[in-house]
């Protein structure tokens, strides 16, 4: 049976409500940021927390197996080197121009 690997993204919305006392709006929001950041709201956020979005992404663990010669690493999924079979000649021999008949 062949082996996935799958990644998960979770896309999280948490609503939460705090008084808090400061001396104008702004103040107050950056000691919520600060609250939030401290864990402070870590229970009630996770408590009233909504799934907003889900992925599931799976890919096929592909086996990859090393030629004991060369020591080059070949997968299924792609196509052999041009040197997996047959190595390439560049040149011929002068010798081997010649056909030979018997």
């Amino acid at each position: 049976m062949p082996k996935y690997n799958v990644s998960i993204e979770i896309d999280y919305k948490a609503y939460h409500e705090d008084e808090i006392e400061a001396e104008d709006e702004a103040a107050a929001e950056a000691k919520a940021e600060e609250n939030f950041y401290n864990d402070e709201y870590e229970d009630d956020l996770r408590m009233n927390r909504e799934t907003h979005d889900e992925h599931y992404d799976a890919t096929e663990i592909i086996p990859k197996e090393t030629c004991p010669v060369c020591t080059k690493t070949y997968s299924e999924d792609g196509e052999a080197p041009d040197d997996y079979f047959y190595k390439k000649v560049k040149t011929f021999n002068e010798s081997d121009k010649v056909i030979h008949e018997p």
